[in-house]
């Protein structure tokens, strides 16, 4: 029985891993609608529209942005050979305050998550205290629900307008030139949220919750 609920409560935990390198993280939809006004490009030159300026300096093509995102597309957007921007080219002073807040608090319960993940996995392989495994757990699931409801505020701010697309745009430094331009750059987002992943590491911290207290029953019962 101890060998079974160790390679059952290590797989499980481990589960996570995969999850996290290959499941979608983000659910992200949008509508763009870009002038294409002759003086516009006349100004610009006649080469490019805006939309095509703005795939060129910074990789991102907005009538071709995906619905999902693994977590490693989305870092690779600010980072990795073919990202043309980082983190630091965007002006974080167009962010209101609180929404970095949320942002931090939302980044940290998530690692904390993590972390009580790891936590359960060691208690597991080397202890016999299933209730402390079945604890952090719990405190994982905790966790991730009280990062989704940061990571949920945020998204509403861009959904419902209060933080524009088009002006996290113009702080881009590579745009700075084209900040007159972005203003006929309408961003409409409709849809941000947690996707699958989040929802595949909620279902397993809940059911190594499950696992323990099973075996816990079983442990007295026997």
């Amino acid at each position: 029985m101890k060998i079974i609920y160790k390679a059952v409560n290590t797989l499980a935990v481990l589960a996570i891993i995969p999850v996290l390198l290959f499941m979608p993280m983000f659910r992200f939809i949008m509508t763009v609608d870009i002038s294409s006004d002759n003086q516009i490009l006349s100004l610009l030159g006649g080469l490019l529209d805006i939309s095509s300026i703005i795939k060129q300096l910074t990789g991102i093509d907005l009538e071709n942005i995906p619905e999902f995102y693994t977590i490693k597309e989305a870092m690779g957007l600010f980072s990795g050979e073919n990202a043309k921007i980082s983190a630091s080219d965007v002006d974080l002073s167009v962010i209101p305050p609180e929404i970095t807040k949320f942002f931090t608090a939302a980044f940290v319960l998530f690692i904390i998550a993590l972390v009580f993940a790891l936590l359960t996995l060691l208690i597991g392989l080397f202890t016999k205290k299933k209730g402390l495994a079945a604890s952090f757990s719990l405190l994982g699931l905790v966790s991730l629900f009280s990062a989704n409801k940061c990571f949920s505020y945020i998204a509403q701010q861009l959904v419902s307008g209060k933080i524009s697309p088009s002006s996290l745009l113009s702080s881009l430094k590579s745009l700075a030139d084209y900040k007159d331009y972005l203003s006929f750059v309408n961003i409409d987002v409709r849809i941000f949220e947690l996707s699958s992943a989040y929802t595949l590491m909620m279902i397993i911290f809940g059911a190594v919750i499950i696992f323990n207290i099973i075996f816990m029953l079983a442990e007295k019962s026997a």
